[in-house]
């Protein structure tokens, strides 16, 4: 059976690769399961394979799990589609996508078949690997995104603080501020309050 070789980019991450080797007649799930134990990642998140051309235009995808409510028109899923119903190119280029959330993408570019698979491995196979990938959930940290018990603890202590805060302004801070017209009498409670200018109308 041939065996596939294809080269692993990050699309952030210029020094770091990986060389998966698969068997043609093997399924995008195991190609995909491979990915992730190639980087270190777990396997909660989506994820989808996508077919491209020379220059790196998204075709017919491949999905972990398909989504859509057209049964007429359903996307192939990993694990029934095998690489050789799909790859066509001497050089075929994959975009590979996890965690559609934190949108992990990663290219994969074919640069060599084995006629035949070597006996002494099991494939798919990790046949390189250089340089650190990236950590899983740091993309997410700089995000900002927090949890539920996170967001209701940030919540919880804004109004804290916000209830300390008065609503109220003295007439000696305002007039420290400039809010009252000079030639408003200080001591009338009817005078009139003027703007002087400082804030913009819209």
């Amino acid at each position: 059976m041939a065996v596939y070789k294809f080269k692993l980019t990050f699309e952030d991450y210029e020094d770091s690769y990986r060389v998966i080797e698969i068997k043609s007649n093997q399924t995008f799930l195991e190609f995909h399961k491979t990915i992730l134990e190639s980087i270190g990642f777990d396997e909660k998140q989506l994820a989808s394979f996508y077919m491209s051309n020379d220059t790196w235009r998204r075709e017919q995808e491949i999905t972990l799990e398909d989504m859509t409510d057209d049964p007429e028109n359903p996307i192939p899923e990993m694990k029934t589609a095998k690489l050789s119903q799909f790859v066509n190119d001497p050089h075929q280029k994959i975009i590979y996508v996890y965690d559609f959330m934190a949108m992990w993408t990663m290219h994969l570019e074919l640069f060599g078949i084995e006629i035949k698979e070597n006996p002494k491995f099991t494939y798919p196979r990790i046949g390189k690997s250089v340089g650190l990938a990236p950590k899983q959930y740091d993309k997410v940290q700089r995000f900002g995104l927090v949890d539920d018990n996170e967001f209701d603890e940030i919540t919880k202590n804004y109004i804290d603080k916000t209830d300390d805060v008065g609503s109220e302004i003295s007439d000696d801070e305002a007039d420290e501020f400039g809010l009252f017209s000079k030639d408003s009498d200080s001591g009338d409670d009817d005078a009139a309050i003027e703007p002087t200018g400082g804030f913009d109308e819209y």
